[in-house]
């Protein structure tokens, strides 16, 4: 997670390696997923998926909408696309990040934060899915 200051908007990437996003959605699905590049139903499940595990939230309740940029698929990774406009820091805001945590038991997902040359890492878990960001 980057904050672009002209922009006015969190970009963020999340790197899924393929193996994992095809089986956790496949059990998820109960049917055999593939994700293949330009595959415009492949990708809405995908979205559906990421938007479901992946949130922002100024407070517990409030929840914080982020636009879906698209997928790029490298070698044995899909990367994922969003941001979040606003001109807020999001200090103070809650991050879920709850991917494959419920298809892998020993699941972590890292997620670093820069903003303005400040640096952050947080790992998230089960138990640990929902987080509040600081500097």
């Amino acid at each position: 997670m980057t904050y672009n200051v002209k922009d006015q908007s969190w970009e963020i990437s999340i790197r899924l390696f393929q193996d994992d996003l095809e089986q956790t959605l496949s059990s998820n699905l109960r049917k055999k997923f593939r994700m293949i590049a330009g595959d415009e139903a492949a990708e809405k499940v995908l979205e559906a998926y990421v938007r479901k595990h992946v949130g922002f939230r100024a407070g517990k309740q409030l929840s914080t909408p982020y636009r879906w940029l698209g997928t790029e698929q490298q070698q044995d990774a899909i990367w994922v696309y969003i941001e979040i406009p606003t001109s807020s820091d999001l200090v103070g805001s809650y991050l879920e990040n709850s991917l494959f945590l419920d298809e892998f038991q020993d699941q972590t997902n890292l997620v670093s934060w820069s903003f303005q040359g400040s640096k952050k890492s947080y790992l998230f878990r089960k138990s640990q899915e929902i987080q509040q960001l600081s500097r």
